[in-house]
């Protein structure tokens, strides 16, 4: 009796080491990628372009792990010499995280050729695990609501085990004031849109298409003017299952998010869940190759779920050379 008492006590003290790892230590051990790509593309010096990748930043404007990053982040990449800063959806858990999210990208080292960034699904919209419960408790009538939040829930919990893609949407985020914050900081944001950045070392065309969950993604009109080769072409795309568009495949690199690497990754099963995307469990970060397109995903600066194991937040680094 005294041994399993024991054992049982063990593993209560490993569960709670974990999570406090998981929660309070891993969160802020941010990891500065260093990535190189070549291209074959013209419109590079032989220096190439240096890219900062930012993804997934989470602010919601509360708690002092939320504080501690933005700090940490700053003071990593402190004197860093970029060309473009690019920020590929969710720097907002909801609309209290504005000011935190901007004042990151204030913070940052300034690029030379400027700041553009797309939209991901939090950005549009608050989500919550009790979501789904609440928002059903709200619209059924009343002798059915807590079938009907039940249900919802089950659901949830079964969309988690088979890797299905989730939907936790509770109320919209003001998206007027969130816009027009980012231009006012000069941040530009490109939905379903492209534009052309041009001097006398560089000639570029970035593109960002509109979310897949929230938004509208409009192929056609992401890459209108963009030209089928030459300049270098660089998409954003917040959600990394838009890379399956055929048309998308043919920009030169490609920078997407929404995953988080999974955020826990176990050993043999890798991460539980990955957003309901098309990442296989054992992969769901890094780079992919998709047509044309050199693709990286990454796992982000924030979290949904306030945890991390075994998959880090990340910045990246990313060197573009001529081949």
């Amino acid at each position: 009796m005294k041994n399993s008492h024991a054992a049982l006590a063990g593993a209560a003290l490993v569960g709670v080491g974990g999570l406090t790892y998981a929660r309070g230590v891993e969160r802020l051990w941010i990891d500065v990628r260093r990535l190189w790509v070549t291209t074959p593309s013209a419109g590079l010096p032989p220096e190439g372009l240096r890219i900062l990748h930012l993804s997934d930043m989470h602010f919601s404007g509360r708690g002092a792990v939320e504080r501690l990053k933005i700090e940490r982040t700053v003071s990593l990449l402190a004197g860093e010499t970029i060309d473009l800063l690019l920020v590929t959806g969710d720097m907002i858990h909801d609309d209290r995280g504005m000011d935190a999210a901007l004042e990151l990208i204030d913070r940052l080292p300034r690029p030379r050729l400027g700041t553009y960034a797309c939209l991901g699904n939090h950005d549009y919209f608050c989500y919550s695990w009790l979501g789904p419960a609440r928002t059903a408790w709200r619209t059924a009538p009343p002798g059915q609501r807590l079938a009907s939040s039940v249900r919802y829930t089950a659901d949830m919990v079964r969309r988690v085990v088979v890797n299905d893609r989730l939907y936790l949407g509770e109320h919209n985020n003001d998206m007027a004031e969130f816009r027009q914050r980012l231009a006012a900081a000069g941040i530009h944001l490109l939905i379903n849109d492209s534009r052309r950045v041009q001097t006398a070392q560089f000639d570029l065309w970035l593109a960002g298409i509109d979310d897949l969950m929230e938004g509208w993604p409009d192929v056609r009109r992401t890459l209108e003017g963009m030209p089928d080769q030459g300049s270098l072409r660089i998409l954003l795309a917040h959600n990394p299952d838009l890379m399956l568009a055929p048309a998308l495949q043919q920009v030169d690199l490609a920078l997407c998010g929404h995953v988080h690497g999974g955020q826990i990754r176990l050993p043999l099963l890798g991460s539980p869940h990955t957003q309901g995307t098309h990442l296989s469990r054992r992969r769901s970060s890094g780079w992919f190759q998709y047509g044309h397109a050199a693709t990286y995903i990454s796992r982000g600066l924030g979290e949904g779920i306030r945890l991390r194991f075994n998959c880090r937040p990340e910045v990246a680094v990313i060197h573009v050379l001529p081949a």
